[in-house]
């Protein structure tokens, strides 16, 4: 089933990822889209980010068992929110794999990176702390490269404002942990005064990456 829902362990927050193997019209089918959302469609004209679009979107759907008219909007920062605010949510497309997160009671955020994508690791240091640069050349693991934008990515969407920099303004990882098939890496929001700690949660499966965080942070000076 191209429906996956992800067994947490923490019972406030789910999660799930989609599949993608049908046609947009099966998704179509099965969303009940409306006028603001068909706007925001409307704008993307590529197939494939279409599909994105729209698996997420069932793939919230289907999460939540939503029954009730519901529009999925976004903030003026991109942020996606529901019209009727029972949700706080998230969502993630990467080829062939469309994610969605959400919980009731805290702002979470999600990030799916395709594995098979081909990457240059000497893009890493347009994107990596000059620290994390060292951690990932020293280790020669790919893991490192994709693991370290995703977490960021992650950050970015649970910050939900502009003006930050992925190299220098959220940090990774500095406790220069080993990479499992799935753990934890601590992640740092470092912007002017504002600096709090997010633990990011990330799973290894074939073929992709998902990285997730919840809550508000944990400043890192009391």
């Amino acid at each position: 089933m191209p429906f996956l829902p992800i067994e947490l362990d923490h019972p406030e927050i789910s999660l799930a990822m989609w599949h993608v193997e049908e046609t947009e019209a099966y998704f179509r089918d099965r969303l009940n889209i409306y006028e603001n959302e068909q706007e925001i469609l409307q704008r993307i004209s590529h197939p494939q980010k279409r599909l994105e679009w729209l698996s997420s979107r069932l793939c919230l759907k289907e999460l939540l068992k939503i029954k009730h008219p519901v529009e999925s909007l976004n903030e003026t920062t991109g942020k996606p929110y529901l019209s009727d605010h029972s949700f706080h949510i998230s969502y993630s497309h990467s080829n062939l794999y469309s994610g969605a997160i959400a919980s009731a009671e805290q702002s979470v955020s999600i990030d799916l990176e395709d594995l098979s994508k081909k990457r240059n690791p000497d893009t890493s240091r347009l994107f990596m702390h000059p620290t994390e640069l060292e951690h990932f050349r020293s280790t020669g693991d790919l893991r490192v490269f994709f693991l370290t934008w995703s977490a960021k990515e992650t950050l970015y969407k649970i910050y939900a404002k502009k003006g930050i920099a992925f190299r220098d303004n959220l940090l990774v990882n500095p406790e220069r942990l080993p990479i499992q098939p799935s753990g934890t890496v601590s992640g740092i929001i470092k912007i002017d005064e504002y600096e709090k700690y997010y633990t990011i949660h990330y799973r290894f499966f074939p073929g992709v990456l998902l990285t997730y965080t919840f809550g508000n942070g944990v400043p890192v000076r009391a």
